[in-house]
């Protein structure tokens, strides 16, 4: 595993690039470039409150892990359910809880306190981890800067579940944690006391409490990039199941169009299929992401009440 060197960081830095709401999360730039391919897809976007009546909304979701590309070398691949929030104006910006599945050169790692730099590793399996991934705007220069907070690290292969949860207490205080199924010595946690992990002016942002942070987006991704070809891409596919729940029937007004909203280009690319149910208290999508040669059926049954 090799830590970037600061030149190769700036280098990254100077090509990112932030779409609107946030639906990208670290900073590569190879959709863009004049002979490449877009490489990632998408699932969703809804925005819900993050209480009601005082009862935080929870967010948890269940994937499969998808078989480890024939060559991921050159590549950096994200795989993910999250949740951001709307950015802390004029300092704050990209505002994400992202626990995530990953390989090739991902950020997967942090400097902790006081500045919480983000740290990219090479890794040609998989392995996953909480992440807060978030960005200040330099008052006097202008400059984005990216801060990651992370988690634990853990390895993982194909076919294990994942699941990630999102929790708010009493207290005001996010835990966002990402596991295994069957295996609880495998679970990375993050807490996140406040926004922006406490970096930026009290008089801009200091609680997670503030009207601003009561609305999230949430969808899920597979973000990747440096796809050439169907070589590059997770071997198999995977299947999600997210669960947006409340403890009051019908506080919220459940976004029941749920669509691909972002499409891969690339040859070799997967195909996906989302289908929505939902009752007075919970919501429940299902994003079943294939390929033409290996065809997976739909049906999955989620495993939160585990």
């Amino acid at each position: 595993m090799i830590e970037m060197k600061s030149v190769e960081f700036l280098i990254l830095f100077l090509l990112s690039n932030s779409l609107a709401g946030a639906i990208r999360s670290r900073r590569f730039f190879y959709e863009n470039q004049e002979d490449h391919c877009a490489g990632g897809l998408c699932a969703g976007i809804a925005s819900y409150p993050v209480k009601v009546n005082g009862e935080s909304t929870d967010f948890y979701a269940e994937f499969d892990v998808p078989g480890i590309p024939r060559n991921v070398r050159g590549t950096t691949q994200f795989i993910y359910f999250n949740i951001f929030f709307p950015n802390s104006e004029p300092s704050g910006i990209m505002n994400q809880f992202v626990p995530q599945l990953m390989a090739g050169n991902p950020l997967c790692k942090s400097s902790g306190v006081p500045l919480y730099k983000p740290i990219w590793e090479e890794h040609d399996t998989w392995v996953f981890g909480s992440q807060y991934f978030f960005e200040i705007r330099n008052g006097s220069s202008g400059k984005e800067i990216p801060h990651a907070a992370t988690g634990e690290l853990f390895p993982t292969r194909k076919g294990e579940v994942l699941w990630t949860h999102f929790v708010l207490d009493e207290d005001w205080v996010w835990t966002l944690k990402m596991g295994v199924i069957g295996d609880k010595e495998r679970t990375s946690v993050l807490k996140v006391f406040q926004p922006y992990m406490g970096l930026l002016p009290e008089d801009e942002t200091k609680s997670w409490s503030e009207a601003t942070y009561n609305k999230c987006d949430v969808n899920s991704c597979w973000e990747l990039y440096g796809i050439k070809d169907r070589n590059n891409y997770p071997s198999t596919g995977s299947t999600y199941h997210m669960r947006i729940s409340v403890k009051e029937e019908n506080a919220i007004n459940w976004v029941t169009n749920w669509t691909e909203n972002e499409k891969p280009t690339c040859p070799g690319h997967p195909y996906s299929s989302i289908s929505e149910s939902h009752s007075p208290l919970k919501q429940d999508i299902i994003w079943n992401i294939s390929y033409r040669d290996t065809r997976r059926k739909s049906s999955y049954s989620i495993n939160y009440f585990r």
